[in-house]
């Protein structure tokens, strides 16, 4: 059974044959080392947060900011979809309580400087809510609909004082059915052949690229080197 996220999804809208390859043949794009940065802050959020959840509070970052109480819902998420044979999972960042019980997921942003204004969330980040709102109905919680993005950025401070943040919530209208429609058309992509590439795909144009060179300057195809058990299978037609 397929088992697919938000971000796997989000690689299917970027270019369906790496999305391909990443799934079926657990081939994976090509990537440099991971800022730690970013992950040491969200543990410390969320450390934070859990403590004002206890509390039954808003943590004082965004009190004032949005609507409802921090949740106590399980924040990690599927469903086993019967239309396509795949499952649909992810972990959502935090959630929201409405006063009228439905739920809004939370999610938490670092950047250099707030977005200029919502288009940034929904050019971005919109479809990752879709999904988070899908994953709550699915597990039968009802939802508004919407989703709160939330981004924390450094301002000038002293130092020694600490680095203080500023705090910048995005309130945006989610879609779990248009959510829906992407994991069925990325079903479909696994259950066919090997798909073409986006035209837009970088990764597949160095490919297709180096390939090409290759065939100009007559290279010699290297030996066959023996793979471990783990090693993953590259499809014959990688470079069609």
């Amino acid at each position: 059974m397929p088992q697919l996220s938000a971000t796997t999804l989000k690689l299917f809208q970027e270019c369906p044959r790496c999305f391909w390859l990443h799934v079926n043949r657990k081939v994976e794009r090509p990537r440099g080392p991971f800022p730690s940065l970013p992950s040491g802050i969200d543990r410390i959020l969320k450390v934070y947060f859990d403590g004002y959840r206890r509390q039954g509070k808003l943590p004082p970052l965004i009190a004032g900011k949005i609507e409802g109480q921090l949740s106590s819902t399980a924040l990690t998420l599927g469903f086993n979809d019967e239309t396509t044979g795949a499952r649909l999972w992810g972990k959502l960042d935090d959630c929201v309580a409405l006063p009228d019980g439905r739920m809004m997921p939370l999610d938490h942003k670092t950047r250099a400087c707030p977005p200029d204004d919502v288009s940034y969330t929904e050019q971005y980040y919109l479809f990752q809510m879709d999904v988070y709102t899908l994953l709550l109905e699915r597990n039968g919680y009802q939802t508004s609909r919407h989703a709160y993005v939330v981004y924390y950025c450094p301002e000038d401070g002293v130092l020694h004082d600490g680095i203080p943040f500023s705090v910048t919530v995005h309130h945006v209208a989610t879609d779990p059915q248009r959510a829906y429609k992407i994991f069925t058309a990325g079903c479909a992509c696994l259950a066919g052949p090997l798909p073409e590439s986006s035209p837009t795909c970088g990764y597949c144009r160095w490919i297709a690229t180096r390939a090409a060179q290759l065939a100009i300057e007559g290279a010699v195809p290297m030996p066959a080197v023996r793979r471990s058990a783990a090693a993953p299978a590259v499809p014959e037609d990688l470079f069609a």
